[in-house]
């Protein structure tokens, strides 16, 4: 089905405007990734329903969304990994957000790890993805943390249950998603800009 949809959607942008190779390349990954996005969107809305955790999931691939907007992080090699981990992050996080209250002393914690995972790991580029420029990298680290300030600002004067547990919750998976320790522990690259670095001197 989606070699079928990437097929259609490449032949009818090729009949209206020329493309080089790479050009095609960067479309089909795109193209890729949106039916991916779409499906895994449509399976998680679906199973959200059924279990009664639409809102939690709206707030969560909200926040999560903005956390990575800047941050980036680790990406599955191969789709069916990204399903494997998708759902139950996701679908199991509304589960927590919904019923789980934490001590202070454990929310605190939270805040501090995801500060200092943002401090040192934001942004976490990949290797289809690499953030070769210097500035654009220094960029997404103040904006990053620019939005991480915010939404803890937010949470501070607007307290709210759901709202804090989403947040600590997408903040800890954003903060694992960044760090070398998992990259290594999947067999990813890590800081991919920096074989570009490499190939220029």
């Amino acid at each position: 089905m989606k070699k079928i949809f990437i097929e259609k959607a490449l032949n009818y942008i090729k009949s209206k405007k020329i493309l080089n190779d790479l050009e095609i390349k960067k479309l089909k990954y795109g193209l890729e990734g949106m039916y991916n996005l779409f499906t895994k969107l449509i399976v998680m809305i679906l199973l959200a329903l059924i279990f009664n955790l639409l809102p939690e999931l709206i707030l969560l691939i909200l926040i999560y969304s903005l956390f990575r907007l800047y941050g980036f992080g680790i990406h599955a090699k191969k789709s069916w990994q990204c399903w494997l981990s998708t759902i139950p992050i996701y679908i199991g996080g509304c589960f927590l957000i919904k019923y789980i209250i934490l001590p202070k002393k454990i929310t605190l914690l939270i805040w501090i790890f995801g500060f200092i995972s943002f401090l040192l790991f934001a942004p976490a580029d990949t290797k289809s993805r690499p953030l070769i420029h210097k500035s654009k990298r220094i960029r997404a680290k103040i904006l990053s943390l620019l939005i991480l300030i915010s939404i803890f600002i937010l949470n501070y004067f607007k307290p709210n249950q759901e709202l804090l547990n989403t947040t600590l919750y997408a903040l800890i998976i954003q903060s694992i998603s960044m760090n070398p320790l998992t990259y290594k522990l999947f067999k990813a690259p890590y800081n991919n800009y920096k074989m570009y670095q490499k190939t220029t001197v």
